[in-house]
């Protein structure tokens, strides 16, 4: 009757949490926002809010999508976000020139100011992991890192 062997799925065995990366830079990323979300809840941000600020501080004036892009925030969240920090007077939102489908988003001076003012808490916290691990190996994982987050699952 020929081969005996019946067809069965292979099981597949995933690593040990412990082991996995996703979970191993979730759980990093934790680890880093322990130092930083005292400093942004005193200032009465979340962490979204601050990485929208840092991100127009960085880079300029920016199209919304962009922004939402660079500071890892999904298109509907943004749009709250914008909301809010408008209202604060921290960001403005105008039409693009160019392209009218296009919402550009720009850092007021306000907005720079909290920059400016919540730097200071925030570069002791980066000096403080710096001198825990090394400024080699913290460029070595940050190099990593944008590596990784260069391959998008392909």
């Amino acid at each position: 009757m020929g081969d005996n062997k019946i067809n069965k799925p292979e099981i597949i065995t995933f690593p040990e949490t412990s082991k996995s990366l996703a979970i191993a830079m979730l759980r990093a990323r934790e680890a880093m926002m322990l130092s930083f979300r005292p400093i942004l809840a005193k200032h009465g941000f979340t962490e979204q809010q601050w990485r929208v600020l840092r991100v127009l501080g960085e880079k300029g004036t920016s199209d919304a999508g962009q922004v939402a892009f660079d500071a890892c925030i999904l298109a509907p969240s943004l749009s709250r976000i914008i909301g809010k920090l408008e209202n604060q007077k921290l960001i403005t939102r105008f039409i693009d020139e160019k392209d009218g489908r296009r919402i550009n988003l720009s850092l007021t001076s306000d907005g720079q100011d909290f920059l400016n003012k919540i730097a200071p808490d925030v570069d002791i916290v980066y000096k403080a992991i710096q001198k825990r691990y090394g400024e080699e190996k913290l460029s070595n994982l940050l190099d990593l890192l944008g590596e990784i987050s260069e391959w998008r699952g392909r």
